[in-house]
């Protein structure tokens, strides 16, 4: 017999990842079955959050569509008694997701600039109508034009600031660390640094006491990455790697591979190794992106300085590739320079596939600023 309640219960058992977003997709299949529209929407609603932190957002861009057209046709439906002590109706919890569809509609380059603009338009429209104000909604507007327009990435982020935070609103540790990101990318680091405060002595948390903490560790790892203080860098990556929580947001490999590529090879190289085939599953085109320029960073580096970092120029590494790796070679031995080309051509690639849809050019200036860092 059908009892959403026990599905729920099922799945809550299951590790996160495929296997729970199966059983998810399964349980609202049976609720669709039974025409039961407040769990119609809360299983959907269930997958867009295993999707958004547990996944790469696909799935999330995928079925969002589906929630606001039951929405639309049933625009009272109340909540279940999994959300009812959070949100007042179906349509509250609605809005507290579209703004992770807000934030991740950008990371995929086949999603059409113009569809991402016609998403934050009806965001707009359903915030304003059910009483909440725009703030989170400027909030991830300054994220969608930051590689696009620098001028109005800076006006949304300002009339964010402006607006009161209301129940609609992110956590006040999240939206501190995206004002902490904002200051830095602009290059004020004492601003950043006194906003932070609240974070490093947790006085503001999320989800758990690490969170927020790895969060502004993270900003602040790669404020000097780009100012290549590497031995400044290399300080927030390792706190990070102490103290790590099961969230995959935070663990952030290839970012430390790149932080080790250049003050300690030995301990990148060793990184590479154990984290190159989950880099090739990954299916977010913006954070493949982000990981081929780590990774070149890593190569390049390789190659100039040797595994031991003395200078010694290493243009043969022996890598445990199979046979998923493009270049796989039965030998084991590898150009570095050729495993540069490759993924600076991948690189490359998405780059040029995000500028074409956003009209601009910001991935292809960070591609190249990126690779201009050396010791």
């Amino acid at each position: 017999m059908y009892n959403p309640k026990e599905i729920k219960e099922a799945y809550d058992e299951i590790e996160h990842g495929k296997a729970r977003m199966s059983a998810i997709r399964t349980a609202w299949e049976k609720a669709d079955e039974q025409g039961d529209v407040p769990y119609q929407i809360f299983f959907r609603l269930e997958m867009c959050h295993e999707s958004c932190f547990y996944g790469d957002g696909m799935d999330m861009l995928v079925i969002f569509p589906e929630i606001l057209a039951l929405m639309d046709q049933h625009p009272d439906a109340p909540v279940t008694e999994f959300q009812q002590l959070i949100y007042a109706d179906s349509m509250d919890h609605v809005l507290w997701v579209y703004k992770w569809l807000l934030d991740h509609c950008v990371d995929f380059y086949q999603i059409p600039l113009e569809d991402c603009l016609n998403f934050f338009e009806d965001a707009k429209k359903r915030f304003l109508a059910y009483g909440y104000n725009l703030r989170p909604w400027y909030l991830a507007k300054y994220n969608l034009y930051v590689k696009i327009d620098a001028d109005k990435a800076a006006e949304a982020y300002y009339e964010f600031e402006k607006l009161p935070r209301d129940f609609n609103s992110d956590c006040e540790a999240c939206e501190r660390n995206t004002e902490i990101s904002f200051y830095l990318k602009r290059g004020d680091v004492e601003r950043a640094a006194a906003l932070s405060e609240a974070i490093e002595d947790f006085t503001l948390t999320c989800k758990d006491k690490w969170s927020a903490w790895l969060r502004m560790k993270k900003s602040f790892m790669h404020y000097y990455m780009k100012e290549k203080k590497f031995d400044k860098a290399l300080e927030y990556c390792r706190m990070m790697e102490r103290n790590m929580n099961a969230e995959s947001e935070y663990k952030r490999w290839d970012d430390f591979l790149a932080c080790y590529a250049y003050l300690d090879l030995g301990k990148a190289l060793k990184i590479y190794k154990e984290h190159w085939k989950e880099w090739l599953k990954w299916r977010n085109p913006a954070d493949e992106f982000r990981f081929c320029i780590n990774v070149c960073r890593f190569f390049r580096e390789l190659r100039e300085h040797g595994e031991d970092g003395t200078g010694t120029e290493k243009t043969l590494v022996k890598l445990p590739y199979d046979s998923d790796f493009p270049l796989y070679q039965e030998s084991g031995q590898y150009e570095t320079a050729v495993l540069y080309d490759y993924y600076y051509r991948r690189a490359k690639e998405l780059a040029e596939k995000f500028d074409t849809r956003n009209r601009a050019e910001g991935y292809g200036k960070e591609l190249e600023e990126a690779l201009c860092m050396t010791r």
